[in-house]
Order: structure tokens, then C-alpha cells, then sequence
């Protein structure tokens, strides 16, 4: 692979090991998005006055092996490319992405795919200078469509649909100089909670470790039934699972709490089965419910051209009103159960979310909609930085509608890579009363960890706050794929993560706990809920190291990611050699 980071280097730019492979994954992106922005024939690369024309026939013959052209050998030579960097970019090039002509279609006409269009035509454009939005469109479709060659760069730029592709390497190079700052201030931001639970962890009290952990191991295990509850108004459907006594004589716990779980957009209930049956085996009773409006069943609606939207802007209220109904429902059900008629406490109720679960999960336990900050992130477009935006953009239809969602019986709640921090603002995660863990994941691309959970948690006053870092874990990571059925949309298995199988581990260990302190009200648990535990070997593994914190000022956040920017006298240097190089090459073989 292209070592981008050592180009930035190469450029001047010092920056850490990590955070080098951040920039060239990024890097890599943000090139291929702006290679394919040139036309079937030319690709006209212009910077500011200047401008430069490359012939796609040149880069096609390259990709196929065969030598580069004499204009190529000199853009090669000033970017001081080396045989394996022409390698990685011949397979760039070339590199086929699997999806379907016809669900790429799907997705680019909705107001999402519109979104992203608009931000990329800035940078990809007709020869005329005016955004590439239809022509990008069209070209993805087409390419995608070629049963030959498929959606490939290359073959992208073969079927841009004018005779030129204009690319604005002044755009490119900001939104390049963008994806560099936002991965460093993210990498400093993981830095300082790491450094803060490691400085926490010192403080151990092994006897109290200890202690905490034979509290788990003897904890009382349960057999598991499932009962099927359904919500006719919205077709709402939940699995309940529920413990009951493994031997004979085992006494029921005096009160069984409830916790519910959110899936994520595009998700469904049985995603997350393994974490269901995990904390009814432990004495909860657990309802994993599907949300209509945003499960896999709309995703699969959007595909077939049944539905002309994502979602509907109503799915940001029908998730917080589907749990609410729910436990409605639950009531209900335990008037029909003797065994649970004085024993299911739907008064006292954990709400554990996943993405758009996570928002449903913070908007129960009192996050308010902020117009406000919703309107400085979304308007004139989004951060195409933070993927999560294409989604909360549009919260705007239910805003004025309504305000709260707060659900007096959810005393906890735990929030898996939410999205929100937009939609909810200072204003709105200040209002959340109850004890919350947030937790998060560093290769989280989708709802990035920074701008998603790390700074919204320093907004937090609820006195019982948890912030969990996972590291080298993604926003797909502790999700339980079916393995009898495909999913709609494929994930690669490198977005996975690391090890799935151990952040399924951490968030059963997590909730657990969790939930055992906060709606048992056990107090010995408190123990659990610390960098001390977190720490110990029963918890953590060196594979995947997780850190927990309960407290982060904002200030302190700020001074980490902002303070003794090494960019700040780079960045003028790099733009004068880049601009050099640019007016240099105006001699060049053309």
C-alpha cells in the first residue's frame, strides 16, 4: 500500500506512526476521489491560474502495465513517487468496488446521496467549472453498471459522461489538509483518555478488584425464554427474553429490571441477541425491538425503489415513542404472567443503543433537540468528515415538532458509537439526568469518535458519567452478524475491526456492570465502573486495549488537541513548495 504519510513527510510534515497510517488510508481516499473527477478523455487538473491536462489513455496504459507516459514520469518525479508507490497506484487505479449498479443508484438519489454529491461536485467538476454532481452521479452508475470492468477509478474515468474531468486541486488539497488535522486531533484526543485512565488505573486497590470480581463470578445464573411482543400501530416487533430459575429451588431475584436495546439504521433486533441473552441469563429481563422506519426491511424498501428515502424524517421521533410504547407494553404483558406480575419492574428501565440506537437510547434519558447547533453543522453542508451528519441533517423535519423524549422510567443509559452530537449540542446532552455511559470506538469512520462521543461527553453533567475508548475497534465491531443470512449491504471484513468477538466480550462485560449498578442500585459495583477494573487482565486484553474515564473537561480536551500544532508552521511551507512544483512543471512535456 502507498505510504501517503511519507509523502506528507516528504512534504515536511512530522507526524506519529499511527497517525501516518491514518493519513495514508485517508490520503489514498481523499486521491481517489479526486482522480475519478477528470473526464472519458482528458483530465483537466487545475490550481488557481494554472492548469495542466492528462490524457486518460496515458493513465489506462498504465494501469495495464505498460510504462509511464513522459508527462507522467514528471508528475512521478516531483511527487517523488517509487517503484512501489507506482505499484499501490496501479492497483488503485484498476481496484474493483463490488456494488450494485442498481443500489448505487438507490442511494445517490436520496437526500444523503444528494449531500455527498454536492460536497464531492466541489471538488470534481465539468470542464466549465460548475459542479460535477449529475456527471459524478452518472459516472458511478455507469461504471458500476459495466459487467467487465466495474466500478473502478479508472473505469469511472472512462465513463464520465464530458469530454473533460476538472479537478480542483486547490479543494483537493483543503479537504487533504482537513483529513490530516481532524486524524491528528483525533489521535491527540485518544492520546489524553488513555493518558487519564492509565493515571486512574494507578490508584488500584487489588483487594477491591478482587472483591468485584468474585461478586461476578458468583453471580446467579438463569435459563432463558423468549416471548414475541408486537405493537400493531406501527408494526413494531420485540424479543423478550426472560430469565427463570436453572434449578429446582432457585429463588427469583425479589425484582427483575428491564433493559432495552436499539439497533442501529439499516440494522435489527437480532443483531444483538448475544447481548440480550447474556444479561437475561444474568437476572434482567431484556426487549430487543425492530424499528420500522430504519431496520434492514427499509434499507431493503430503498433498494428495491420501494422507498424514495433513507429514512423519513419521523424515524427520529418513532425510535424514542417505539421504546416508550414498549414498555407500555411490558406493563401489560406482566399482569398476564404470575411469574412476573410483582417481579418485572418496568419503572426501572437501562436503554442500551447502537448509532441511530445510540441517539434513541440518549434522547430517553432526556437529550433535547439544539436548532441551533443542528443549523451551524449542517447548513451551508456538512462536515464530509463525520459520515453521521448525512443522517442528522435530517433531524430538522421533527425539530419543531417536537422537543423532548424523555422517559421517566429510563433510569440508565448506555450509548454504543452514537450519533446525536449535532442533533442534541452542549445545551442538549446537559440535559440528560441519568447515569450514561458512552461508549466508543477509535477506527469508528462512520460516527467518528472525536466529534460523536468524546467531546458530547464533556457535556455531560449527570454526576454518573463513563466514557469507554476501545481502540482499534470500528462501528461495526460489536455487531453480530447472522451467518445465514447475507446482509443486505456487505461489510468488509477489515471494517470489523481488530478482534469482533472481544468488543462483544467488553460491551456484555460493560453492561453488566452497568446495569448491576445503576438499576440494581448495587453499590459494590461502583468498583467496576473504574480505569482500576477496566484495567485488570479479567477485563482487558493487550489485543485490543480499552480505557474508561468518568470525568473530562472540556477545557482540557481542547488544550490536548489544539495546543503546540505542529501544522502551524508547516502548513505555509508546504502550500509555497506545492505551488513551486505546480508552476514548474508548466515547462514539462505535456
Amino acid at each position: 500500500m502507498v505510504d501517503v504519510g511519507d509523502w506528507w513527510r516528504k512534504l515536511g510534515v512530522g507526524v506519529g506512526t499511527r497517525v501516518s497510517r491514518a493519513i495514508a488510508l485517508a490520503g489514498l481516499g481523499v486521491w481517489a476521489t479526486a482522480l475519478p473527477a477528470h473526464s472519458a478523455e482528458t483530465i483537466i487538473v487545475s490550481y488557481g491560474a494554472l492548469e495542466r491536462r492528462i490524457p486518460i489513455a496515458d493513465l489506462e496504459a498504465f494501469a495495464q502495465g505498460q510504462d509511464l507516459s513522459p508527462q507522467l514520469v514528471t508528475y512521478a518525479r516531483y511527487a517523488e513517487l517509487t517503484e512501489s508507490d507506482l505499484v499501490a497506484l496501479r492497483d488503485i487505479l484498476t481496484k474493483r468496488a463490488e456494488l450494485s449498479h442498481v443500489d448505487l443508484s438507490q442511494f445517490l438519489y436520496t437526500a444523503q446521496g444528494k449531500t455527498l454529491l454536492e460536497l464531492l461536485g466541489g471538488i470534481i467538476q465539468t470542464p466549465a467549472r460548475q459542479s460535477g454532481f449529475s456527471a459524478i452521479r452518472a459516472g458511478v452508475i455507469l461504471a458500476a453498471a459495466d459487467d467487465t470492468a466495474g466500478l473502478s477509478i479508472l473505469n469511472f474515468l472512462k465513463k464520465y459522461p464530458t469530454p473533460g474531468i476538472r479537478i480542483d486541486l486547490a479543494q483537493g488539497l483543503s479537504v487533504a489538509e482537513s483529513v490530516f488535522v481532524t486524524l491528528d486531533h483525533a489521535e491527540r484526543a485518544f492520546t489524553l483518555v488513555h493518558a487519564l485512565a492509565a493515571e486512574s488505573a494507578q490508584q488500584a486497590s487489588p483487594e477491591s478488584i478482587l472483591a468485584t470480581q468474585q461478586l461476578l463470578f458468583e453471580l446467579p445464573r438463569f435459563d432463558v425464554t423468549q416471548e414475541l411482543i408486537r405493537l400493531p400501530a406501527r408494526q413494531v416487533e420485540a424479543t423478550l427474553f426472560l430469565p427463570q430459575p436453572r434449578l429446582s429451588g432457585q429463588p427469583w431475584p425479589e425484582e427483575i429490571p428491564v433493559v432495552v436495546i436499539s439497533h442501529g439504521l439499516g440494522d435489527g433486533r437480532t443483531s444483538y441477541d448475544y447481548l440480550a441473552n447474556f444479561l437475561a441469563e444474568r437476572g434482567f429481563a431484556v426487549a430487543s425491538l425492530d424499528h420500522p422506519g430504519s431496520n434492514s426491511q427499509q434499507i431493503a424498501q430503498l433498494l428495491a425503489g420501494l422507498s424514495p428515502e433513507l429514512i423519513d424524517d419521523r424515524e427520529f421521533a418513532n425510535r424514542p415513542i417505539d421504546v416508550s410504547e414498549l414498555l407500555d407494553e411490558l406493563t401489560q404483558f406482566a399482569t398476564t404472567r404470575p411469574d412476573f406480575r410483582d417481579r418485572l419492574n418496568t419503572d426501572n428501565v437501562g436503554v442500551i443503543g447502537h448509532s441511530f440506537g445510540g441517539y434513541t437510547a440518549l434522547a430517553l434519558g432526556g437529550a433535547t433537540y439544539s436548532p441551533d447547533s443542528l443549523s451551524q453543522a449542517c447548513e451551508p453542508q456538512p462536515d464530509y468528515l463525520n459520515p453521521s451528519l448525512l443522517l442528522q441533517c435530517q433531524a430538522f423535519g421533527v425539530m419543531d415538532e417536537f422537543q423532548r423524549f424523555r422517559d421517566d422510567r429510563v433510569r440508565a443509559v448506555l450509548a454504543v458509537n452514537p450519533v446525536g452530537r449535532d442533533i442534541f449540542g452542549p445545551s442538549g446532552f446537559s440535559n440528560i439526568s441519568v447515569p450514561t455511559m458512552i461508549f466508543s470506538a477509535t477506527d469508528d469512520t462512520v460516527a467518528p469518535a472525536l466529534p460523536e462521543q468524546i467531546e458530547p461527553f464533556t457535556w455531560l453533567q449527570t454526576p454518573s458519567r463513563y466514557l469507554v475508548l476501545a481502540s482499534d475497534t470500528t462501528h461495526f465491531s460489536v455487531i453480530d452478524w447472522d451467518p445465514t443470512n447475507e446482509p443486505l449491504i456487505a461489510v468488509p471484513e477489515g471494517l470489523l475491526g481488530t478482534s469482533p468477538e472481544l468488543a462483544k466480550d467488553y460491551l456484555q462485560t460493560l453492561s453488566l456492570v452497568f446495569m448491576l449498578r445503576h438499576l440494581r442500585q448495587d453499590s459494590r459495583y461502583d468498583s467496576a465502573l473504574t480505569a482500576q477494573f477496566i484495567e485488570s487482565s479479567v477485563v482487558r486484553s493487550p489485543l485490543m486495549p480499552l480505557s474508561l474515564i468518568n470525568n473530562l473537561r472540556a477545557e482540557a480536551l481542547d488544550q490536548a488537541i489544539n495546543g503546540d500544532d505542529l501544522l502551524t508552521d508547516l502548513r505555509p511551507a508546504r502550500s509555497s513548495k506545492q505551488k513551486r512544483i505546480w508552476a514548474d512543471s508548466a515547462n514539462s512535456p505535456r
